[in-house]
């Protein structure tokens, strides 16, 4: 459960080639001699001058700036401050801009190594100001790196992307091919920080080729370190070690005493994710050594942090706290603030597991509230990665309040812990007075009586699941809270402890092969541990058959110990609240022992979490949606594409059985469809924003066209003004106002697992501004599931209630395709009712 390193940056100067700074990895802050070397040639390094007093006094600031260069490659930081303010006197005495402007820059890099950022700040100020007064574009741009470098150390990721942003097309090109690579270097790290590994490995190995170009074996040194970080939180440790033993060999090669002292802190880590534990103490102390010898404060807190991790693991928790509290104490003192999140998860963990019960909860929250205040001004998809990173946090505390029979606090730290991304894009769809409200402040989670309220208005009784586990099924367990819409709140919890290992999804567990198996091995396929991340695809079934006993598994899992709490009446409303695997959960489709699907007993849908709902129902309170019928799509002209960079192009195939579904669903919705090459993305996407139910009949898919970490896309007829993909990416920047979205396409319900719920097509269309979607789990058989989608309309009127009409639908549908596959395909979420 515990982080076992430092997440946050650890700085290193090296003026002779360039400044860097670990975290765990190195990311580079730009020094000036290499600078001046490929950027600024017209400066030299100590100009030829004639012996006037004036003249020899410029030499001499030249000859006290590489003093302080050479005491900053031997670590010796106070030294080169006293020596660069020396230095810095004498440029001004002489008019010297250029070089004042390099070592302004240079102090402010060496106070961030010495984790006194409001300094590092103030210098920077000074040196950008000046370079932009003389013109000095590559010092601007390196100033403006090394800003970003600082905020990335603030764990300030809004600012310090922006300030990467900027340096980047200043420091591109021929000429500044390695200005390209630094920044590359501190953009992966930055992807790193926010748990997109794969991102980062391609940052890091693109900056790696730009160096060994320019033949810089410190900074070739540097990204070998960089990769390896990559693939240990890719969770590839030979990978990762491999790397790290390349990085050492070139650290001691060039002589880089902080370069030997981050990868031993590095190695040790490994060391520690693979149990051998006297070689990961060895390997942190040796790394300590150095980082206490060289003054490197952000490091000796990561290595007592590290350490800690060490002696939990060992069972010594009196030791581990000890390394703990002198973490936080540096930590704090600097101001890491990610740094500190992860010490107090760590001590928490240590407490929990020592039966110090109310200190560990104490603590928990404080790291929680710390980890929540990194969040604010970034981008929706960096929320959910860095929430990701850090959210076994939440799954400790809510342990930790259970041994404490204090099960309803534990229910708001699980909705705490969910969808706070997703929360925050629907709260845009609120009244412009909530809008403003929340603009400068997260929104508060939701309180118990929130969470009773929401189960009032929607009439419902909500189950929310919360797994909460390591990576073995030995301390896993399923909590299960049922709120009635009278209010009262049960809490269940169905210990795993039973189950022999877990698989990768739920996948492989809904169509796997007809065993002999124990149901204890078969029942594995419900659970992950946690993981830093998850970004994992979730594939659609592929054309199996759904055993019913796997079925009857889940049901026994899932149903079973809370279904004395369910309504009696089949048309009183269920709405679950999955968690990870549990989204692709088919909860229509469970048997029980008498061999009852649950929509025979119950009206279900689904939410990624309560406080969804609530915006939900508050959203359709403040903004009253004007439209103007419906929207329907079928068989739309395929676009051609390619599914990966470099790969050929592909078509897909025509769909006759969608064009009569949408032919028959607008007659009964009274507009006229869009089929064949009418229904281009253009079209639709201009008529999406106005209509009040749209429904697409096409082809869903599950790539990431658009880079951008939000999976999915709707095939559309391409056109002049677009290629026919409608992706995530473009759907959730749309204003929608539809009351009900039908993705009525193969898999459109799929997408990555996040603790933000899944990121794919119907995220992005709730998102949007939708007030429900349905999308399907697996793929479709077009006669099943057109005449589904025809008698949910049908009935739609008639209901009022957009759950109501699917279950219906189902049971009707079920009549005449028995098989489940058939019938049970699509899920609802979001409102249900019409009104």
């Amino acid at each position: 459960m515990t982080v076992p390193y430092s997440l946050f940056p650890i700085t290193q100067m090296r003026l002779k080639n360039i400044s860097s700074c670990f975290f765990l990895v190195w990311f580079i802050v730009l020094g000036e001699i290499q600078f001046i070397k490929f950027l600024s040639p017209q400066l030299g390094l100590l100009p030829v001058l004639a012996q006037t007093g004036e003249e020899s006094l410029a030499e001499e600031a030249w000859r006290l700036y590489e003093l302080g260069y050479e005491q900053t490659d031997r670590g010796q930081f106070q030294e080169a401050l006293a020596t660069f303010e020396r230095a810095l006197a004498m440029a001004r005495e002489v008019a010297d801009r250029h070089l004042e402007g390099v070592i302004l820059n240079d102090i402010a890099v060496i106070y961030r190594i010495l984790g006194d950022y409001p300094q590092a700040l103030e210098f920077l100020n000074q040196a950008f100001t000046l370079r932009q007064d003389i013109n000095d574009t590559s010092g601007i741009g390196q100033t403006l790196v090394n800003f970003g470098a600082v905020y990335q150390s603030l764990a300030d990721y809004p600012q310090s992307l922006d300030y990467y942003q900027q340096a980047l097309p200043i420091l591109q090109g021929e000429q500044e091919r390695y200005g390209e690579a630094v920044i590359l270097t501190n953009m992966g790290e930055l992807y790193r920080q926010l748990g997109q590994p794969k991102k980062a490995l391609a940052s890091f190995e693109n900056a790696l080729s730009l160096f060994e170009e320019e033949d810089d074996r410190f900074a070739m040194g540097i990204a070998l370190a960089n990769i390896g970080a990559a693939y240990d939180a890719l969770g590839e440790f030979s990978q990762s070690l491999e790397f790290y033993q390349k990085s050492l060999a070139i650290a001691t090669e060039v002589e880089d005493t902080l370069g030997i002292g981050q990868t031993w802190i590095n190695i040790g880590a490994i060391h520690e994710k693979l149990a051998d534990y006297p070689q990961a103490i060895q390997a942190y102390q040796q790394g300590l050594a150095i980082m206490t010898e060289l003054g490197e404060v952000d490091s000796i807190g990561q290595a007592f942090n590290n350490l800690g991790s060490v002696h939990r693991r060992m069972g010594d928790y009196s030791q581990a706290l000890d390394f703990y509290d002198r973490a936080l104490e540096i930590r704090e003192t600097i101001g890491n603030r990610a740094g500190m999140a992860v010490t107090l998860n760590n001590k928490g963990v240590a407490l929990f597991e020592a039966g110090k019960l109310p200190e560990a909860t104490e603590t928990l929250y404080a790291g929680i509230d710390v980890l929540e205040s990194l969040r604010p001004g970034l981008s929706d998809i960096n929320k959910v990665s860095i929430f990701d990173k850090y959210r076994q946090t939440y799954g400790v505390l809510q342990k930790a309040l259970i041994a404490q029979n204090q099960a309803e606090k534990a229910l708001t730290v699980a909705e705490r812990g969910r969808a706070r991304a997703f929360v925050e894009l629907m709260a845009k769809r609120l009244s412009p007075e909530a809008v403003q409200e929340f603009a400068d402040r997260q929104i508060p989670p939701p309180t118990i009586p929130d969470i009773q309220q929401v189960a009032a208005e929607q009439n419902a009784t909500l189950v929310e699941y919360s797994i909460v586990g390591d990576n073995s099924a030995k301390n896993s367990v399923l909590f299960i809270w049922v709120v009635k819409p009278t209010g009262e709140i049960t809490f269940r919890e169905v210990d795993l402890s039973q189950l022999e290992r877990f698989r990768d999804n739920l996948v492989p567990f809904l169509v796997g092969e007809e065993t002999d198996a124990q149901p204890e091995f078969l029942l594995t396929g419900l659970v992950r541990g946690s993981r830093s991340f998850i970004t994992e695809t979730l594939p659609s079934i592929p054309e199996k058959k759904i055993y019913p006993r796997h079925l009857k598994q889940l049901h026994e899992l899932l149903i079973a110990p809370i279904a004395d709490l369910l309504p009696q009446n089949p048309e009183d409303k269920v709405i679950f609240i999955p968690h990870q695997e549990l989204f692709f959960v088919p909860f229509p489709a469970l048997l029980d022992e008498n061999d009852r699907y649950l929509i025979e007993r119950h009206t279900i849908l689904t939410s990624p979490g309560i406080q969804v709902l609530q915006i939900a129902r508050q959203a359709k309170r403040d903004r009253p949606r004007e439209t103007a019928g419906a929207l329907v799509v079928g068989n739309p002209v395929m676009p051609i594409f390619a599914r990966n960079p470099g790969e050929p192009e592909v078509g897909l195939g025509n769909l006759p059985a969608a064009e009569q579904e949408a032919t028959a669903i607008a007659a009964m919705l009274n507009t006229q469809p869009l089929i064949g090459s009418e229904a281009t993305e253009t079209v639709v996407v201009e008529r999406m924003g106005s209509a009040g139910i749209v429904h697409l009949a096409t082809h869903g898919l599950l790539d990431d066209f658009s880079e951008s970490g939000l999976l999915g896309a709707i095939a559309l007829a391409p056109s002049d003004r677009d290629d026919g993909l409608l992706t995530s990416e473009e759907i959730i920047r749309l204003e929608l106002n539809a009351g009900l979205v039908v993705l009525s396409a193969c898999s459109t319900g799929g997408g990555s697992i996040t603790g933000d719920g899944i990121i794919g097509l119907s995220r992005a269309v709730i998102g949007a501004g939708a007030e429900s979607v349905i999308v399907s789990l697996w793929q479709t058989d077009d006669r099943a599931s057109a005449q589904l989608m025809q008698e949910f309309y049908r009935l739609l009127p008639q209901t009022g209630d957009r759950a109501v009409a699917l279950r219906q639908a189902m049971l009707a549908t079920m009549q005449e395709y028995p098989d489940v596959r058939k019938w049970a395909l699509f899920t609802l979420i979001g409102e249900s009712a019409t009104r």
